[in-house]
């Protein structure tokens, strides 16, 4: 049983500097619910309080996701067109377009459409508290495998 007030386990504190050539050497992940399109990523960061990700989505890509949890992301590089509708009722739609150095958040039960543009990958890290244990490798499994 865990110690302190929580009673949940406890994160600890942990530093991760991204590593740029292990995101552009990491393995495609399949979505589920949208066919043939595919995101490439790693957890940077696996915690009980927080699951950060360093992910992109590759370019001409347009794909639909549903948020089980609050997440806010930052984007890096490159840019996206994105439509969120917000619960309960799904009626209440915002659009945005996201390019380098801004910070958006998707409230849990947010549901979005993406449509990435340009040429480069939209890279951008994913901040999902509490952890949602999504299957990304980390870096030190991609660096096992030959990356980076």
């Amino acid at each position: 049983m865990p110690i302190g007030l929580a009673p949940t386990a406890r994160s600890r504190f942990e530093a991760h500097r991204i590593d740029a050539a292990a995101l552009d050497a990491a393995p495609l992940l399949e979505l589920p619910f949208n066919p043939g399109v595919a995101i490439r990523g790693y957890s940077a960061i696996n915690q009980p309080n927080c699951q950060i990700i360093v992910e992109d989505f590759l370019p001409g890509t347009e794909f639909d996701w549903v948020f089980t949890h609050d997440e806010m992301q930052y984007c890096i590089s490159g840019e996206m067109e994105v439509t969120v509708w917000l619960p309960p009722l799904y009626a209440e739609e915002v659009k945005a377009h996201i390019t380098p150095g801004t910070v958006y958040s998707y409230p849990v039960g947010a549901r979005k459409h993406v449509k990435v543009l340009g040429d480069q990958p939209m890279r951008h890290i994913c901040f999902c508290p509490p952890s949602p244990g999504y299957p990304f490798p980390t870096l030190a499994e991609l660096k096992a495998h030959g990356g980076s």
